[in-house]
């Protein structure tokens, strides 16, 4: 029996399934695992509590243009944080084939970090934000 793998991410989000198949040829979906990153929700200004690199005006505090950079980096350690998980789940749980799905905005540079091992059993990916998509429904959107 061959085993295939769903892995499913947004910045927010990581979800990975095994592909069950009944007796009558069904597929489904069984979750093996599944974690959110609540401080990518956080604004930096309540990440982090100084007010170096503010400045105060008549309007109150107003932050300085590091916040850009700020979140950039944070978006890039959110990004080496999933394509870490992803390869330790693929390596962790046997497979001969894995479906990945991920927005677009992310999808080239979570593929670039794993292994090239990794990226020779994906057989199937989509660019799309599933990861609020009912279990049932996820398995469509990778049949072409």
């Amino acid at each position: 029996m061959s085993s295939k793998l769903v892995v499913v991410v947004d910045l927010q989000h990581f979800k990975l399934f095994r592909i069950k198949v009944d007796p009558l040829e069904r597929e489904s979906l069984e979750c093996l695992l599944s974690s959110d990153s609540l401080d990518i929700h956080q604004k930096p200004s309540e990440k982090f509590s100084d007010q170096q690199g503010h400045c105060k005006t008549a309007w109150g505090i107003q932050g300085g243009a590091e916040n850009h950079a700020i979140e950039m980096e944070e978006e890039r350690k959110r990004l080496k944080e999933l394509s870490e998980t992803i390869s330790k789940a693929l390596l962790e749980y046997p497979h001969e084939a894995w479906y990945f799905a991920a927005p677009k905005a992310i999808y080239h540079a979570i593929l670039e970090k794993l292994e090239p091992a990794l990226t020779q059993t994906l057989t199937s990916h989509v660019l799309l934000d599933l990861t609020k998509t009912p279990t049932d429904e996820i398995l469509e959107h990778f049949k072409h």
